[in-house]
């Protein structure tokens, strides 16, 4: 490996292992993330510490798990490590480049950044929205071509930056940047709505994105019972489909700019997700955070090194907590406090020692918290609201997680209950005093985030 290499980390958000065609997906979706793929280090089984962003990131980008430092709802916790802030102390320059609102300077995810842009779409929904009947109004293809003559398409506001503003702004910080550097850019297009809404012109095709933001609403409600239908499944995967093509394209003009400026044989880049999306896998839509199924928390994890192996696949289960040790492993840096190991080991040596045979996923939202704890034959997953109702899925014979063992296998019960009870203790040793402030969120956040999902 080169000395001191640069690293570019997309983060991708929502995306399923299984739509990508080097995981599986007999269709070719993308092609430049397949193409990382087939020149680098595809891993089988790469887990997220959670099931959405909230929980994901804290173990992503700081080795530390979600659950800890008082949880992952507010704001990074500043006694959590921090690898970027390592990587900036050791000669790196480093940038973020972030869509998303749970990660942005206001929560604390610039720390370590000595550039960090929060990338917003500015923009607001149309006036018809905001009376009555308006959105009912917004999904009729009439209403759309006769508004269309005074008001122009009106079309829903754009949630988050798109890939291309996130390639764009990537690119014009590689333009300046001096080497070595640490990159990471977060990619939201794959998260719902899935609509490429600068692409939406035709009056029939805005009403009908209405149309599905009606619907993703109403399946969203945690108290929604609506049954979600086979053409409404189809349709979200159709447009998740789309999207994904949309980034990945993003994703390949991004390393056209590395070429053209001379960085493609000294930078690293890794693709991750931080976790999937559920198409009625088991019974629901979108990613819920007390999913903690495979369809969610098993992600891509692609890692292409110039001078690295190509087409190589680790089969081992790993974590995405051993994502920044990785990192920092590679550009000769400490480890500094991080919970995770590196991964560098799986592909360098015959017989590695790598002690992530265990992975934490994780959903805490006080008093509630629910854990799984997976390893390449089982999964066990235990909920603080049914303590005494664990779960347990034999993955070898149930890779679809659809029937609960847990009676036939009592001595696994035990064995896996022990780590679920050592997590927790590992908890409470960094409970904070004093819980950490609520961030409240003004009209215009408040606004994004419910139509993302987040909020109810």
């Amino acid at each position: 490996m080169m000395n001191k290499p640069n690293f570019i980390l997309l983060t991708i958000d929502t995306l399923r292992a299984d739509m990508l065609h080097s995981y599986g997906n007999a269709t070719p979706l993308a092609p430049h993330l397949d193409g990382l793929a087939a020149s680098g280090i595809r891993f089988e089984q790469a887990i997220t510490g959670g099931s959405w962003t909230q929980a994901a990131f804290p173990v992503l980008l700081t080795s530390s798990y979600a659950a800890m430092y008082g949880g992952c709802l507010g704001r990074l916790a500043p006694e959590r490590p921090s690898p970027v802030e390592t990587l900036a102390k050791n000669g790196y320059r480093t940038g973020g480049f972030s869509t998303n609102l749970h990660l942005s300077q206001r929560t604390g995810y610039n720390r370590g950044f000595h550039h960090f842009a929060d990338l917003s779409p500015g923009e607001s929904d149309p006036w018809l929205r905001q009376i009555k009947v308006g959105q009912r109004l917004l999904q009729s293809p009439i209403v759309q071509s006769l508004l269309r003559p005074i008001a122009g398409p009106l079309r829903p506001a754009r949630l988050y930056a798109s890939a291309a503003e996130v390639t764009n702004a990537l690119s014009q910080w590689l333009e300046r940047v001096e080497k070595p550097f640490f990159a990471w850019a977060h990619y939201m297009d794959l998260h719902w709505p899935y609509h490429l809404e600068e692409e939406l012109t035709h009056p029939h095709e805005i009403a009908q994105a209405w149309q599905d933001l009606a619907i993703m609403h109403s399946r969203s409600n945690s108290n929604s019972e609506l049954p979600m239908t086979t053409a409404q499944r189809d349709r979200s995967v159709e447009l998740y489909g789309q999207s994904l093509r949309y980034v990945d394209k993003q994703i390949g003009r991004l390393l056209r700019d590395l070429e053209r400026l001379g960085c493609d044989e000294d930078t690293v880049i890794i693709a991750v997700s931080d976790h999937g999306e559920e198409f009625l896998d088991h019974g629901r839509w979108g990613h819920w955070e007390s999913n903690l199924f495979d369809e969610i928390i098993r992600v891509p994890l692609i890692i292409r090194m110039p001078d690295g192996p190509a087409g190589q696949v680790v089969r081992r289960q790993v974590r995405l907590l051993d994502l920044m040790p990785t990192i920092l492993d590679l550009g000769g840096c400490p480890p500094n406090g991080v919970m995770g190991s590196s991964l560098v080991p799986l592909w360098t040596e015959s017989e590695p020692e790598y002690d992530g045979v265990a992975a934490v996923s994780e959903m805490r939202r006080d008093p509630r918290h629910r854990i799984a704890i997976r390893t390449e034959e089982f999964k066990y997953i235990w909920d603080s609201q049914q303590p005494g109702r664990p779960e347990l899925y034999d993955l070898q014979a149930d890779p679809g997680e659809t029937r609960n063992v847990s009676m036939r296998f009592p001595a696994e019960v035990r064995r896996f209950q022990a780590k679920v009870d050592a997590h927790r203790r590992r908890v409470a040793e960094t409970e904070p005093a004093a819980p950490s402030p609520e961030l409240t969120p003004d009209a215009e956040v408040t606004r994004r985030l419910r139509d993302l999902g987040y909020l109810e």
